[in-house]
């Protein structure tokens, strides 16, 4: 690809940027929590984060972990970020840990671990880098993975772990990972409980009388998507900023990405890469049409549609976890979203019902 050194710098720039808007400020703060708890020398608590496939779970982690410099493996490590191994079991959870524990420094080999007693290994390592808070993304892996008494171990192992090193878990998984949360080994130490959104522009209002359900733009959630639609264009590095949050752009970006973070900001990237190849100034609605066009060809176009007959929908439900299916392709029911309708209905002065 043909860019220059300037316009690969202004493309990685925000590539790499975060926004971090009021829930994720509240997240980070029980994180901090918990860290200046450990402190304290009382008993740990732990934290379940839960989000949809690209709602900016990964983006949050790596942003809080980038404000702690780590140095050498004998260093102090704040911060253990680690992930459940595609191969859930204690053991591999553990050498998962271990591995992460030592990243800096290329870690151990694998099979000296194995030679030690690897829950008393980590304990002591966890203490001697000063570990204050340890988060463990892909949790819904021990859902789809392992069996009750799996967890129940591991809910065991994780709970020694805590009490010894004096550390805080966050778990961090997809909505239907709150499945461990029902069971009686998780959740009394589960002690905090948020879900990161999508983002959302429809009003949804079931509290009439009748059957049918209610649907008009929500003034407060359209703000919100707004800002942090400004915050993307900010970080785009034009000198010409691009103004991507009037209704003939902002309506068609949600079309778009249906609120998913991840989504959205891989589109914008997309539509820096067409302006500078056709060596326009900015990103514009011309850009935008043009990005779209050349990434999904099969869907109808929402920047060529005119506002009163954009289709606008949401989710509604997130994922869930069927426990009592009977195939593995019954068991994970994905998110629901709410039917395409008109933006022309959506803003009339009486709310939509369906």
């Amino acid at each position: 690809m043909n860019l220059t050194s300037m316009q690969y710098e202004q493309l990685k720039a925000y590539d790499n940027c975060f926004i971090e808007y009021p829930e994720i400020t509240e997240i980070y703060s029980i994180f901090d929590q918990l860290r200046f708890n450990q402190s304290l020398g009382g008993e740990p608590e732990s934290f379940l984060l839960t989000g949809e496939s690209g709602s900016g779970k990964t983006a949050l982690i790596n942003n809080y972990l980038s404000r702690f410099e780590a140095g050498s493996s004998w260093s102090k490590q704040t911060i253990l970020s680690t992930r459940i191994p595609n191969r859930v079991s204690e053991q591999n959870t553990l050498i998962q840990f271990l591995v992460d524990l030592d990243s800096k420094s290329g870690g151990r080999s694998t099979r000296k671990r194995n030679e030690i007693a690897l829950v008393e290994g980590l304990v002591k390592q966890l203490k001697r880098k000063s570990v204050e808070l340890i988060i463990v993304n892909e949790i819904q892996e021990l859902v789809e993975f392992s069996t009750a008494d799996e967890r129940q171990t591991i809910a065991n192992t994780f709970k020694y772990i805590s009490e010894e090193a004096g550390v805080s878990f966050v778990l961090v998984g997809m909505p239907y990972a709150n499945v461990i949360a029902k069971e009686s080994q998780w959740n009394s130490r589960l002690s905090w409980r948020r879900e990161i959104n999508y983002f959302k522009l429809l009003r949804v209002d079931n509290s009439s009388k009748d059957t049918n359900t209610q649907y008009s733009i929500d003034v407060k959630q359209k703000k919100h998507f707004a800002k942090f639609v400004a915050g993307l264009a900010s970080r785009m590095g034009y000198e010409n900023k691009p103004v991507l949050t009037n209704n003939e752009i902002l309506y068609p970006l949600f079309a778009m990405c249906h609120g998913e973070c991840r989504r959205l900001k891989h589109f914008l990237k997309d539509a820096m890469i067409k302006s500078f190849k056709e060596n326009k100034s900015t990103v514009d609605q011309e850009v935008l049409s043009s990005t779209f066009a050349l990434k999904f060809p099969y869907l109808d176009n929402p920047f060529e549609c005119s506002l009163e007959k954009l289709k606008l929908d949401q989710i509604v439900t997130s994922s869930t976890y069927n426990t009592r299916a009977i195939t593995a392709e019954d068991k994970i029911l994905a998110p629901r979203f709410t039917d395409a309708i008109p933006l022309g209905l959506l803003l009339s002065k009486s709310a939509l019902k369906v």
